[in-house]
């Protein structure tokens, strides 16, 4: 029952935010009393904590496996950034998150910093292999790699310029490894 009414809240928060959903809405979209709902969770604020916790934890099952699955960097590069998390995360939920639920957002902090180590973990095997330049000062690129991951969690730049997370994160990485440059532009 417990992943039923999970199941509803994640699509009550996908469609209305973490502010407008309400524990009578999931009781009556599963049919049950509210008394039900509070055998499996002590109010909304848990039932919104424990969206951010499934969600964050499945991106970190299912960018380990791809990534163990995948061969070459740039599968496993692709496989590191384009995970799929259990529910979804809408960019305007970030935004509530970061604004009105910090134990939420840190969550989200925690799995950006997780995935930056596993893209420099990455990074420091291709170089090695000889898949990167070894003149990249990876100094600078893990700092450029930081500070992109912050505009990519920026809500508001991402609404500005109607993008969705996956689209900024891969036109981020094709500037950080491709450059700017067009291909032959002799000057």
């Amino acid at each position: 029952m417990k992943e039923k009414i999970l199941n509803v809240v994640a699509q009550l928060i996908n469609r209305y935010g973490l502010k407008k959903f309400t524990v009578d809405e999931v009781a009556a979209t599963l049919r049950i009393s509210k008394k039900t709902i509070y055998q499996y969770f002590s109010g909304k604020d848990e039932m919104i904590h424990e969206y951010f916790v499934a969600n964050l934890e499945s991106d970190k099952q299912n960018m380990n496996k791809a990534m163990q699955e995948a061969n070459g960097f740039r599968n496993k590069l692709y496989a590191l950034v384009h995970t799929n998390r259990c529910y979804g995360l809408p960019i305007f939920v970030m935004g509530e998150a970061k604004q009105f639920y910090p134990e939420e957002w840190a969550e989200i902090e925690s799995l950006r910093k997780y995935k930056l180590a596993a893209l420099n973990d990455l990074l420091k095997c291709a170089k090695k292999d000889g898949i990167i330049k070894d003149d990249v000062h990876f100094g600078i690129l893990t700092a450029m790699l930081e500070r992109s991951s912050d505009i990519i969690l920026d809500t508001d730049f991402l609404l500005e310029h109607k993008l969705h997370v996956a689209q900024a994160i891969d036109a981020a990485l094709d500037i950080i490894l491709y450059g700017i440059e067009k291909e032959n532009n002799v000057v």
